[in-house]
């Protein structure tokens, strides 16, 4: 019981110290089976000082816990001081991860950054692949299907606070009502596509247009790119058939079976902050090499890319439709 009381002033400081509205989830609360769930949660800052010591809004959660009559040890939860001082000389105030029920939002200094979405159902999609991970992976799986429901009702901003440079004027948190864009086709015309299809045979020899491995090496071109026997075999087993993944204006997406799975959402503004950060993050990069990252990443919104992965068919099963999304 007594180290039960400290958690629960943990939590207790947590929540008095944050300040906003409640960060409320897109999904409905009502689930399929008609019962409600939501929680909904104001933001959540955790503060690190140059040592790495955690605190909430700059106050030290081992002082408070201390103040209340109690030890609370958190050696463990303390980080390299180095990182810290990395944010601090990049002016990186803050990083937040926001989760509003259909996706992670990431934000650096309150910009929003290229993030996690899985809208359509594409987090309850997981549990499809979670055979994959290994022994543990069906139990994973069930474990996502049951959880998908409560995540996506669940509306939470944390928020991770380094220490300023003492010149540096004060950056605000991003806007209370950042979402992620709903991910839909775009209707500019990308300017580069690339597509085409790889196909592996039962030795796990891969493919092109009938070219494979095999004729490569006849030509004095090594390609160890084969798959494994025990891979293709766990492949079949979950009956794996083909796996896609593109790029888009929207984003990078997943497909397993023709599911969409949890996406990378981008935009060009969101490409443009992430390249601004990484510039700004690390300043000893060469001018070469920072010019070709500006020119690359912004043409990941302008790109339709889309590689699509055939895998054997185990016995017995019937062929999934593939159509290159």
């Amino acid at each position: 019981m007594h180290r039960f009381v400290p958690v629960v002033l943990v939590l207790i400081g947590l929540l008095v110290a944050s300040c906003g509205p409640a960060v409320m989830p897109a999904a409905a609360p009502e689930t399929e089976s008609g019962e409600v769930f939501v929680v909904a949660l104001p933001r959540i800052v955790i503060t690190f000082d140059d040592q790495g010591n955690p605190g909430v809004e700059g106050v030290a959660l081992e002082e408070l816990a201390r103040s209340a009559g109690f030890a609370l040890d958190l050696s463990q939860y303390r980080i390299d001081p180095f990182y810290p001082a990395w944010m601090k000389n990049a002016n990186v105030q803050h990083i937040e991860l926001r989760q509003t029920g259909d996706g992670i939002a990431l934000l650096v200094n309150g910009e929003l950054m290229p993030s996690l979405s899985f809208q359509d159902g594409s987090l309850a999609r997981l549990s499809d692949v979670a055979p994959l991970l290994g022994q543990n992976g069906p139990a994973i799986g069930q474990l996502i299907q049951k959880f998908a429901p409560l995540v996506q009702r669940l509306g939470l901003s944390v928020v991770l606070k380094f220490p300023a440079q003492d010149s540096a004027q004060a950056i605000a948190y991003g806007p209370d009502d950042v979402r992620l864009a709903a991910i839909a086709a775009s209707t500019e015309d990308p300017s580069a596509v690339v597509k085409f299809e790889v196909r592996y045979d039962e030795q796990g020899v891969p493919s092109i247009l009938g070219i494979s491995a095999r004729d490569l090496e006849a030509v004095g071109v090594r390609a160890d790119i084969a798959l494994a026997q025990n891979v293709l075999m766990q492949l079949q087993a979950n009956n794996v058939q083909h796996i896609q993944l593109s790029t888009k204006a929207d984003g990078l997406h997943l497909f397993v079976n023709g599911s969409p799975l949890p996406a990378i959402a981008w935009d060009s503004t969101s490409l443009d902050n992430a390249v601004q950060v990484y510039e700004q993050m690390n300043p000893g990069v060469p001018k070469t090499t920072l010019d070709l990252i500006k020119t690359l990443v912004p043409m990941l919104g302008k790109t339709d890319m889309s590689v699509m992965v055939h895998f054997p068919m185990g016995a017995g099963v019937e062929a999934i439709p593939a159509r290159m999304q």
